[in-house]
């Protein structure tokens, strides 16, 4: 489960995003580091915030494919 872990990378620093981060989840669903956030020029409005263990917990679109192998 959670195939993502290790190789979910954030686009503005580009190293993977480990299950501990603090993330950003922002409106078209990219995953951000909330140090690089900052950082980035182009900042689109934040659809949710916390540790990336939550967002995977929390939204389903990050567990799809898993769901998908099984069967």
């Amino acid at each position: 489960m959670f195939e993502i872990i290790g190789r979910l990378r954030c686009p503005v620093c580009s190293e993977a995003v480990q299950i501990d981060d603090k993330v950003f989840l922002d409106i078209i669903n990219t995953i951000i580091h909330q140090k690089c956030y900052y950082k980035s020029s182009r900042r689109l409005s934040i659809k949710d915030e916390g540790p990336f263990q939550k967002m995977l917990m929390k939204y389903p679109f990050f567990h799809e494919d898993d769901e998908k192998d099984c069967m």
